[in-house]
């Protein structure tokens, strides 16, 4: 019996393994491509001056400024793809390739922004600072998706949670403002509701997924879906016709003293929004929660392994009830970052996908609170580099440039993560003994 078992699996091994390494010479080969590609274009480009500048000790401060060609931003990028493409084909399918990606992907970017601007410098310190302010809510919505999902239950909700948490957080905002004239009360009473109102939602998808079993991606498309509806009724026939209840108190960056003084650094990460603050923390105490404490080992277990975990003692029905009020609570935060911090105001749909990019964010990172975050400021990194190239006035379409942050989503998710293993038992209905 065992050796007709071990006759029958040695060939799928056998064919897995040749599938795996014909994969990796096929990515060898791909990379190889981009390599000669980067090459004939830094050809083309040997005269194309390439300017980056960073503020050193505040913006509007003192400056430094790089200057090269875009020719020889190529030809790095041409290396660093071809030390990947070799890697790749030496190593084969042991090659752990998508950390490299970032060793490509660095100087292309650079090679790409060069080429665009044409000459025209770009000060680096606002696009990157502004990556992590775009960054912010579409972290906070993959963190509020990797608590959904790591419990086991599917949250595609985060959309409309994040949009509802937006509209109440500017109506608060302005009510509280008009009523007290506080702007810190108002902000943190409009902040404190958008959480409230979005982590009740959290509670209908549980209730919606776990009590009544109604299909999880369903449930939470009529989330999304009502969310939209409720917010253009609420502004169209109230918002705009009484603007005092759209203008809450704006949320101002803050600058933290001493590391905001670190020469180029300080500029970047320490003069931002409080939202920016909060997300590095989330960031350290999700990883913290998740992967060091028995909670976070019953959380992990109610979305691998629910039955096993139901053996044990576990309710994980209440696990999961409660990662998606926490979850909600992440998305109404993420949402009045939309309405206090960005425009002053709420405006129809502008969320703009964030929460579907959050998703995204949280696959390319692996359901990991650190590669998500990274993740989100790829995207990040996109939509502020498709306004500084809107700013300066390059030779695109505007449409283009406004679909560069979508278009890395579809390209990241279908072409760059390829097959990553979520949680075992996300989405599957569970019964508590």
């Amino acid at each position: 019996m065992t050796a007709a078992v071990a006759a029958v699996g040695a060939p799928a091994e056998g064919l897995a393994a040749r599938k795996t390494l014909r994969n990796s010479r096929l990515r060898a080969l791909g990379f190889g491509v981009f390599a000669v590609l980067a090459g004939y274009l830094a050809s083309r480009s040997v005269d194309v001056t390439a300017q980056f500048s960073f503020w050193i000790d505040k913006q509007g401060g003192q400056s430094a400024t790089l200057s090269t060609t875009v020719g020889a931003l190529w030809v790095v990028a041409g290396i660093a793809t071809g030390l990947v493409a070799i890697l790749q084909l030496v190593r084969g399918a042991e090659f752990r390739w998508r950390p490299w990606l970032l060793v490509a992907i660095a100087p292309w970017i650079a090679a790409l922004i060069g080429n665009l601007l044409a000459g025209k410098p770009a000060v680096m310190t606002n696009v990157l600072a502004g990556s992590l302010e775009l960054a912010a809510p579409i972290s906070m919505a993959a963190m509020a998706g990797i608590l959904s999902e790591r419990s086991g239950m599917f949250n595609i909700a985060l959309e409309g949670k994040m949009l509802v948490g937006a509209c109440v957080a500017a109506i608060v905002g302005s009510v509280v403002s008009l009523a007290t004239g506080n702007a810190v009360l108002a902000v943190l009473i409009a902040i404190l509701s958008a959480m409230l109102v979005a982590a009740l939602l959290g509670l209908l998808l549980a209730w919606l997924g776990i009590r009544h079993k109604v299909d999880q991606v369903i449930a939470g498309t009529v989330i999304n879906i009502g969310a939209v509806g409720i917010t253009n009724f609420i502004f169209l026939r109230i918002l705009t016709r009484a603007t005092e209840f759209n203008s809450p108190p704006p949320v101002q960056a803050i600058r933290i003293p001493l590391l905001a003084d670190i020469p180029v650094l300080g500029p970047i990460f320490f003069v931002a929004t409080p939202y920016v603050y909060v997300a590095y923390a989330m960031v350290v105490i999700l990883t913290y929660m998740i992967y060091r404490t028995r909670w976070g080992l019953r959380l992990r277990a109610a979305g691998e392994k629910p039955a096993a975990a139901g053996t044990v003692g576990i309710n994980v029905l209440q696990i999961r009830y409660r990662a998606l009020i926490l979850a909600g609570l992440i998305c109404g935060l993420a949402g009045s970052y939309l309405s206090l911090a960005t425009s002053s105001s709420f405006q129809l749909q502008m969320t703009a996908g964030k929460g579907f990019i959050g998703l995204a964010a949280m696959i390319f990172g692996a359901w990991h609170p650190v590669g998500a975050f990274l993740a989100a400021l790829v995207f990040g990194f996109a939509d502020a580099t498709q306004s500084l190239l809107s700013i300066l006035g390059v030779d695109v379409a505007p449409q283009i440039l406004q679909s560069i942050p979508y278009v890395v989503t579809i390209v990241v998710v279908a072409g760059v993560v390829g097959r990553v293993r979520g949680p075992a038992s996300a989405g599957q209905p569970y019964e508590q003994g």
